[in-house]
């Protein structure tokens, strides 16, 4: 039984550590938008729906990694959550999809 639960700490911590990456670089692009790093679309609307997928997918992506490190026994989130911007926090959570109320 020990060495079943040590398995599943094991995977808990790989499984985090591929969230955390995955989060870094939704992140990462959020950033490079806001930053004004990236090539501009050709209309408002391409800009406002590009800005919205990647606040969305770096929205997602936090949320996972919360409820990851949750899996693992950390629950003190206040340093990863004092770097990400309140438009990103305050939305924190799976993205909308169909059937979803929108927030």
């Amino acid at each position: 039984m020990q060495a079943l639960e040590r398995d599943l700490q094991a995977e808990r911590a790989s499984a985090l550590a591929r969230i955390a990456d995955l989060f870094e670089r939704a992140f990462e692009a959020w950033q490079a938008l806001k930053a004004g790093e990236v090539p501009p679309l050709s209309s408002p609307e391409a800009e406002l729906e590009r800005r919205n997928e990647i606040r969305d997918l770096a929205t997602e992506r936090l949320w996972m990694l919360i409820v990851q490190r949750e899996s693992v026994g950390l629950r003190d989130h206040r340093e990863i959550l004092q770097r990400v911007p309140l438009e990103i926090r305050k939305r924190i959570g799976p993205r909308r999809g169909l059937g979803r109320t929108p927030r």
